[in-house]
Parts: structure tokens; sequence; C-alpha cells
């Protein structure tokens, strides 16, 4: 067979095509995203005492449609015994309202039981997509009345490096522990929670940021409110960083005119 032969204007038609294929790979490549789960607020009991929340997707690497839910006792920012409710369809065809319906079916007794279902009061909402949000320092009122801005809260994150075994082969920004403070305006800085360990639970994470501040009060005559501070969780994962919630609850005197 005679080679093919071209001329030098084919020559550079086809150098430009391959450059412009390698660009477009490698564009490909770096735009592939890990799995950056959604999240649903489901509720509190009446007294606070418990809170549920769910997380949802699409895994990265299998392509599977998954749903957490968990709950919470607020008092002792702990799960409660059988939480979190978990469910993985291995199916790419299936949708993700599949899993959610499932881990919603599975948890119905859980949240029935302690009643769970009342609203709580989103003070702030700072998303993965917000650009320039500031993910370790928030400030909010504690309410819309406007003498409540004279209390205002600051909540702090921080994070910290906490040698990991299971960790150790993805280094050392794959093991980062967090801390969290509040400030109430005027008043010194109350530290909330500190990691002395990572849980097996968070994979090994590389980020924490603060994503939602919710506030609770049981009713008007309680002397405590509730807040949660929901804290995006960013993994190593298959394609990129995965990203998951964790609820962090703490009980606060409630602020009004004659504090």
């Amino acid at each position: 067979m005679r080679p093919l032969l071209l001329t030098k204007s084919k020559q550079r038609l086809l150098y430009i095509l391959s450059i412009a294929l390698f660009i477009t790979s490698a564009l490909i490549g770096g735009a592939r995203a890990g799995d950056i789960a959604s999240r649903q607020i489901l509720g509190f009991s009446p007294d606070g005492s418990y809170f549920a929340f769910e997380e949802y997707g699409i895994q990265d690497g299998s392509g599977f449609p998954y749903a957490n839910i968990y709950i919470t006792n607020t008092r002792k920012n702990s799960w409660v015994k059988g939480s979190p409710i978990r469910v993985l369809i291995q199916n790419e065809e299936a949708g993700q309202q599949s899993a959610r319906d499932q881990a919603l079916e599975k948890a119905k007794p859980f949240l029935e039981k302690l009643d769970i279902g009342r609203s709580g009061a989103l003070l702030a909402h700072n998303p993965v997509t917000e650009v320039g949000r500031n993910t370790h320092e928030v400030t909010v009122a504690p309410g819309p009345v406007p003498f409540l801005k004279n209390y205002a809260l600051t909540f702090r994150l921080e994070e910290h490096q906490i040698e990991t075994k299971r960790c150790k082969d993805y280094g050392a920004l794959s093991q980062m522990g967090y801390g969290l403070s509040v400030q109430r305006k005027g008043d010194e800085v109350k530290e909330l929670h500190k990691d002395a360990r990572i849980p097996t639970s968070r994979g090994c994470p590389r980020q924490y940021a603060i994503s939602d501040i919710i506030r609770f009060h049981p009713d008007s005559d309680a002397k405590e409110a509730l807040y949660i501070v929901i804290i995006q969780l960013f993994s190593y994962g298959f394609e990129g960083n995965d990203g998951r919630y964790i609820a962090s609850s703490y009980w606060m005197p409630t602020f009004n005119a004659t504090n």
C-alpha cells in the first residue's frame, strides 16, 4: 500500500486539530469534580432536644445515588442510636429521589417517635456556589428585630492537623480536624468544639466550611435557645473533593431587651 501523502496545508491542519484535542482533553480532565452532596433540613423536636437533616447526591466514581439522614441529640451533640440512616442504590440508572425516598422511609420511625418536624430560623446560609464566601467566619443576629443586632454572634471555624494512621498515604493536608468558637458582641470568645481525633465517618478530611446557622427557640418562656451550625466537610474522593455535612449543636442563653 502506498503511503498517504499530505500537503503542507493538510499537515498544518492536522497539527492544529491535534493540539486542540489535547487542550480539550486537559480541560475536561481538569474540570472533573468530586461528589458535593446537597442538604435538606428535616426539623426539630418540640423541645429542641433532637434535630434531623438529610444529605444526598450521586457518588463519584460509581455514579450511584445515595441519601443519608442524620438525627442528633442536641444536648449531647451526638447521633441518636440507629442514626445515621444511609441508603446507597447500586444502580447508575436509579434517580436521587429513589434513594431519598428509601432513606426517609427507614428514618420515619425515628422521626415520628421523636416528633421531629418543627422549623427553626435560618440565620445564615453560606452555600458552596457562593463566590467569595467566608467559609471560616460568619456573624449573625439572633433574630430579625433590629435591637438584636446588639447581641450579634460571630461563629469562627479553624482547622488543625491531626495525625491519622488511615489517612497518612494521602498526606498531611488530608488529616484535618476542626475547632469552632462563638463570640457574642462585646464578650470573650467561647470555644464550642475542638477535634482531638478524626472520626472514621469523615474519611480523610481536607477542608471545612461553615454552611448554615439555624436557631431554634422552643417557646417564648425558654431561657435557652438552640443553635445548629452545619459544617461542610471536604474529603479526598475518587474524582476530586467530596463534600458532606456535620451538624454541631449548642444551647445558649436567650437574648432579650432586659439582658
